[in-house]
């Protein structure tokens, strides 16, 4: 009779209950499978009560409204029940709330449920990448850990931590868009996973950087040929926008051992040995070891002292003289850069260029040197005039040549600045930046010839110029490369291609600058051969500010 007035409540406040009645713990206990939106309790029944009915729905971890309705509760028992979790309590001449008390007990329920979606997702996407749903860093961080762990409890364990990043990654998303990007992110991750052992965790460490966590390897030899298995899926085509776009993988290699206490450590390690691949290639895989750190270390000094090193103004211009052959006076000047660390003295630029520009400091470099040199030529025309004038030879890397709209504001500026003729500047690119940037290359010389600047290809011979190529370009000069004067003597092969040079370039209307002239032998043939100019320790070594005006106030000649 109670449940039936108990529906008739429901159904007057607008419900439509489904329900059904049990009377013992056995049915209570049965029916729990069933998917329950409320329980409505007497307080006492045959052999069983509400509160072991709460007591069951805590055991199991239920959360199922719970609204005891009774004739007979005390208040001291009602209080009882609610710390125990019911919802509410009514007494039985009361029913009349009945339909309140259950809204709000489901009301109150679907606000539970919600919280705890949303604490869920929170822990989810603590430890895990919004992107692709793989584990994060700091999950990978947490399960390599526990690894360790196992080693220490297990002899023999072994497993392996790679880190992978996508080769000119940043290429697609220029090119298609970050969406795009997005999608390529999404479907590596999926390949990715695709390949590895349920057992083994790949996450997204950011960016196109992921690593992999191989779990209980046999031999180290096996986590070479897993990473070899990535990259040759990664290596398969990517659809975008109907087109086919292929990229490869850079892969480092941390293999677990006694050394290790911290899985940070074989990550960071793992990212060492992956940075080392890269600078092999694309598509490179490296394993981890102790000396790479110590590189590492180094070379994280470098790059630190390096961005420092403009504002402690510890570049410094070096000047070597380019001799007219002819008269054997000093023509010009090249400019040449040297870093002076207070620590290692005078680092050389095959050091430190190579560095400057993987961490974007190359430009603003170049910028400088080409700025000072320029100003000290036009302070060493003022006190030394002579007809022609004394020019500067400043070397312009790829990346320069190539932003030519920064390199042609800074040319501009400078020359305005300073009121140097145009004429009085040569700029140096490789034949290799001409060649392998051909129609570029075109481009940018023709907007430097049209300022009336004089172009030099350096280090030429060491290339692969066409002579078509050569004779569109419009360049003043080709720079014979040392390594062809040093070997050069009154008969061989050396000898032979330097004059094929300097017959080529006459043919074309240019002229001759020799690197590394470093004897009189060297010097008489190559005015016997009709160079026009020449530069080399036979004249100077390259020298400092002062010293370079000393050697052009001694007007000496070769």
């Amino acid at each position: 009779m109670d449940a039936e007035l108990m529906v008739h409540e429901l159904r007057r406040a607008g419900f439509d209950p489904q329900w059904q009645r049990v009377d013992t713990e056995a049915d209570f206990l049965a029916h729990l499978d069933q998917k329950l939106d409320i329980i409505l309790a007497d307080y006492s029944l045959p052999q069983f009560d509400a509160q072991r009915a709460l007591e069951h729905l805590n055991q199991l971890g239920l959360d199922v409204p719970f609204i005891i309705v009774s004739g007979c509760i005390g208040e001291e028992r009602a209080v009882e029940c609610m710390k125990s979790g019911a919802t509410d309590y009514l007494l039985k001449d009361r029913l009349t709330r009945l339909g309140q008390a259950v809204r709000k007990g489901l009301e109150e329920r679907l606000l539970r449920d919600d919280r705890q979606r949303v604490e869920e997702q929170l822990a989810h996407n603590a430890f895990h990448d919004t992107l692709t749903g793989l584990p994060n860093r700091a999950l990978f961080l947490d399960r390599a850990q526990r690894c360790f762990h196992q080693m220490e409890r297990r002899g023999g364990y072994l497993f392996a931590v790679l880190s992978i990043d996508l080769d000119g990654f940043q290429t697609i998303n220029a090119s298609f868009g970050q969406p795009a990007g997005d999608k390529v992110l999404i479907e590596i991750a999926e390949r990715l996973v695709q390949k590895v052992r349920s057992g083994d965790t790949v996450a997204r460490l950011g960016g196109d950087e992921f690593a992999l966590l191989l779990d209980d390897v046999k031999d180290m030899r096996n986590a070479l040929r897993v990473a070899e298995r990535l990259q040759a899926e990664l290596a398969k085509p990517f659809l975008m926008d109907g087109r086919e776009v292929l990229t490869s993988a850079s892969v480092g290699i941390a293999a677990s051992t006694s050394t290790y206490k911290r899985s940070a450590d074989a990550l960071r390690d793992a990212g060492t040995a992956m940075a080392r691949a890269k600078r092999l290639g694309p598509g490179q895989i490296a394993v981890f070891d102790i000396r790479m750190h110590t590189q590492a270390v180094t070379r994280l000094k470098l790059e630190t002292d390096l961005r420092r090193a403009s504002d402690r103004q510890e570049f410094l211009l070096y000047y070597q003289p380019v001799v007219s052959l002819q008269s054997g006076r000093i023509a010009g000047f090249e400019a040449l850069l040297r870093w002076q660390h207070p620590e290692r003295g005078l680092i050389s630029p095959g050091e430190s260029l190579p560095v400057a520009e993987e961490i974007g400091l190359l430009i603003p470099i170049g910028q400088w040197v080409l700025q000072n040199a320029l100003r000290q030529l036009r302070a060493w025309q003022v006190e030394f005039p002579v007809t022609p004038p004394l020019s500067m030879s400043v070397n312009l890397s790829c990346k320069q040549f190539l932003q030519s709209g920064e390199l042609l504001t800074i040319v501009d500026e400078t020359l305005k600045e300073t009121g140097l003729d145009p004429r009085s500047l040569a700029l140096e690119v490789t034949e290799t930046v001409m060649m392998e940037n051909a129609e570029a290359a075109l481009a940018t010389l023709a907007q430097l010839k049209d300022r009336h600047l004089r172009i030099s290809i350096d280090d030429f011979g060491t290339g692969y110029s066409s002579l078509s190529y050569l004779q569109r370009l419009p360049i003043d000069n080709l720079k014979i490369d040392q390594s062809f004067v040093a070997e050069m003597k009154s008969a061989g092969e050396s000898l032979e291609i330097v004059r094929s040079i300097i017959t080529l370039a006459h043919s074309l209307g240019k002229q001759v600058i020799a690197e590394g002239v470093e004897t009189g032998e060297q010097l008489a043939l190559l005015r016997s051969l009709g160079c026009e100019y020449g530069q080399g320790f036979f004249f100077s070594k390259p020298l400092e500010t002062e010293a370079a005006g000393k050697l052009i106030a001694d007007a000496r000649t070769w």
